[in-house]
């Protein structure tokens, strides 16, 4: 039987099958019997792995294991012998379990489970309540079917060439909780969830977070807390979710809401369990504990699933859906903030989903949603789902993705690739089922990537890269929605891919980690909450080569270990800086100072920053995303709360508030590194580049081009149309891999001529 798994390939990660390994992008299939001449298409460009389904299982419809085997034998009748499979199965359970077993469905707390649909890759259901993906019923249920499912597969003829399961389920086959099932009936008051399955997950988790009651009770700040009765909170409890919506309609209606009889406005966004966007964690720990429950739960069920594929059959890798932050309300919906306990459990080798369905138009940065060197430094993989749609699609897609001809679809089939190269992700195209790609000649483009992927991997693949993007998952239980969608996905498709030259992505646990690279500067996200040894784990890796340091906005700001679990003074002793806090919503906006400063070296001083000024444009649906309900336009940028850098001895002042000139965004060297704090949620890319050329980062472009490189390629895709120059890392011969040309010899740079979204790809390590 053949052997697939993630193993070390030249310094990184990579899926290795039988002895080799295997870059992206692979091919999802579907159904096999209706794409033969582009399973043909696909096999003469180099392709040896392909993905089938999405299956249900014979749970759902009796028989599938038989269509499976089928399909398999389609594609190797029609390829080859020396291609691998991988199955995609629906783990749903079918609507006749569902009915017969009430008490493994949600409940809200008027006893009731309330009706939904469940949109999945088995079709759509009408189903009177969600299961809950936690129930160990549904577990050992949905177990037996998938193990039953294996032993036939592996007796199959075929079942020597299926090298990975894939298992999915939930809403869109990607496990959440469908909309319908927030947790939270706004319509009705009621909220969720108080059924038997939650309570015993709950349970177990909060038995593994605090070890015992005492701790759980001085954290919990209630006395009463039990491990086995857990609160669930309440509606008013879970107020801090939605916050922005009232904050912002406060500010959109602040000059005349005193003209209307009856009307009130939550301009501050004062609330019983909240402080601004934040939960106020001082009381009311439990509420945050309580959706991070709902995560680990979902974490748990894929870990089950997957250690059965692994006891079955060790040589198969598992993959699932899980860990994505953006798209739907993830954090609120179970599956992303017990990523790392999911990596960690040695049952799963790669998590997918598909990227942002922002911005990704010619010219755009295609925004991956998870955060993937963090799975390279647990031997796991991020595998991204290439589902762009192309000029080839219906003209309302074709419209919003802006990908008029085949050039547009060409060059950021370009960029895409490699970012995955440089990234060190898996991943396989998705919707490219089409005959277009014959007339056109994107076979014979993905025939060359899979040329320039093979030399790329035969070299020395360790990145190298020099700046690191700092995550934390617990965070994301203690801010509103939108400020976490502002954090993990809006600012990553808006600035995070421009700052000249390719970025690492890590949650901040991985600091703690001595196989963890060291990095020239790290930008701190959304890292709010932090123990005392987490705070020191930062420091400690900052210090090991005098590396800078971002912290954005409330870095700190919560630490469970602290007597006042949320404090100005845990901000302080993260970032070294003394800040005070106006509670209340101000503007973050600020100006750098003038005169020069060398960490403001591309800096525009006449310029406002602290807020995302691009427009978050979706590619799937019509209009602007970045713009909440009840606001018709862009939002307008506010904190709540604010903060505001005292003025002190030993800083140097980098940026004032616009409004009072008060001190926004200070820099210090903080024993053995450079902390720089800005009191905004974000700062745009030329500030990012600033500091990183300050830090001795080596920036290749110095304006919003993306850029993907590692040691062997450098990628430009250009934001714009003009000439730019490229500086290389060292002298070179930049070796253009599609034109097959060389741009010059023994340079340090070059200058090119571009159009907007047009890409570039070097190899600096000769022809390939």
């Amino acid at each position: 039987m053949a052997t697939a798994r993630i193993e070390k390939y030249h310094g990184e990660p990579a899926l290795v099958i039988d002895g080799k390994a295997y870059p992206p992008f692979t091919y999802w299939c579907g159904d096999p019997k209706n794409h033969i001449e582009h399973l043909k298409n696909r096999y003469a460009e180099g392709e040896r792995m392909i993905y089938l389904g999405w299956y249900p299982t014979d749970w759902i419809v009796p028989g599938t294991t038989e269509r499976i085997i089928e399909d398999c034998k389609t594609v190797i009748e029609n390829t080859g012998d020396d291609v691998y499979l991988g199955v995609v199965l629906g783990l749903n359970p079918p609507k006749e379990w569902i009915e017969a077993h009430p008490d493994e469905l949600i409940k809200y707390d008027d006893g009731t489970s309330h009706p939904m649909i469940l949109a999945a890759a088995e079709g759509s259901f009408e189903l009177p309540g969600m299961y809950s993906i936690c129930s160990n019923v549904y577990r050992h249920d949905a177990g037996v079917v998938l193990e039953e499912m294996m032993g036939k597969l592996d007796k199959s003829p075929y079942g020597d060439r299926i090298v990975s399961i894939l298992i999915s389920g939930g809403g869109t086959a990607e496990w959440y909780y469908p909309e319908g099932n927030e947790f939270t009936d706004y319509a009705s008051g009621t909220v969720a969830d108080y059924s038997e399955p939650f309570r015993i997950n709950f349970c177990e988790f909060l038995k593994k977070k605090y070890g015992d009651e005492e701790t759980l009770r001085r954290v919990w700040n209630d006395p009463t807390a039990t491990f086995e009765h857990p609160r669930i909170p309440t509606l008013e409890e879970r107020g801090h979710i939605n916050i922005d919506a009232d904050i912002l309609e406060g500010m959109a209606t602040y000059e005349s809401f005193d003209r209307q009889v009856g009307k009130k406005i939550n301009f501050n966004g004062e609330g019983p369990t909240n402080l601004g966007v934040f939960l106020d964690a001082n009381k009311y720990q439990f509420v945050a504990d309580f959706y991070q429950a709902i995560n680990y739960g979902t974490a748990a069920t894929l870990s089950y699933f997957g250690s059965i594929v692994k006891a079955h059959t060790p040589k198969r890798i598992v993959i699932t859906f899980y860990g994505a932050l953006g798209c739907t309300n993830y954090y609120n919906f179970g599956t992303s903030s017990a990523t790392l306990e999911l990596l960690d459990s040695g049952n799963v080798d790669m998590l997918c989903s598909a990227a942002s369905y922002n911005n990704r138009e010619p010219g755009g940065y295609l925004a991956h949603r998870e955060i993937q060197d963090s799975f390279l430094l647990r031997n796991t993989m991020f595998s991204n789902e290439g589902d762009s749609r192309n000029h080839w699609t219906i003209p309302f897609y074709r419209d919003l993705m802006q990908y008029y001809d085949v050039e547009d679809t060409v060059n950021t089939f370009k960029r895409e690739f490699a970012q995955q190269i440089a990234d060190n992700i898996q991943g396989w195209w998705y919707n490219l089922d089409n005959p277009g790609f014959v007339e056109d000649g994107i076979h014979d483009l993905l025939k060359r990537m899979k040329e320039v992927a093979t030399f790329d991997y035969s070299q020395d693949r360790k990145k190298n890269h020099e700046i690191a993007l700092i995550y934390d998952l617990e965070s994301l239980h203690y801010v509103s929605n939108d400020t976490d969608a502002m954090m993990l996905e809006f600012y990553r498709v808006s600035d995070l891919g421009r700052i000249g030259t390719t970025v690492d992505y890590y949650f901040h646990n991985d600091m703690a980690r001595p196989e963890m690279p060291d990095y020239k500067m790290y930008v701190m996200i959304n890292v709010y909450c932090l123990t005392d040894a987490e705070r020191e784990a930062i420091k400690a890796k900052a210090r090991k080569n005098h590396a800078l340091v971002l912290w954005l906005y409330a870095p700190g700001f919560i630490n469970t270990d602290s007597k006042q679990i949320m404090s100005n003074d845990n901000i302080e002793k993260v970032t070294g800086i003394k800040v005070s806090r106006h509670d209340g919503t101000m503007s973050p906006r600020f100006r750098t100072v003038k005169g020069g400063h060398p960490a403001l070296r591309y800096a525009d001083p006449g310029q406002l920053y602290g807020y995302i000024d691009r427009e978050i444009r979706s590619c799937i649906w019509p209009g602007s995303i970045y713009a909440p309900p009840k606001v018709k336009a862009q939002p307008p940028a506010f904190a709540n709360p604010g903060f505001i850098i005292d003025e002190q001895e030993g800083i140097e002042v980098l940026g004032r508030y616009a409004l009072d000139k008060k001190i926004a965004m200070a820099m210090k060297d903080d024993g053995g590194y450079t902390s720089v704090y800005c009191c905004s949620h974000v700062v745009r890319s030329e500030i990012l580049q600033s500091l990183a050329a300050y830090a001795g980062v080596h920036l290749f472009v110095h304006n919003d081009d993306v850029i993907s490189q590692n040691d062997t390629i450098v990628s430009i895709h250009a934001h714009n149309t003009g000439k730019r120059t490229i500086y290389f890392k060292e002298k070179c011969s930049p070796y253009e891999v599609y034109e097959k040309k060389y741009y010059g010899y023994d340079v340090d740079s070059i200058e090119v001529d571009m159009i907007k979204g047009k890409t570039l790809t070097f190899s600096v390590r000769g022809e390939c």
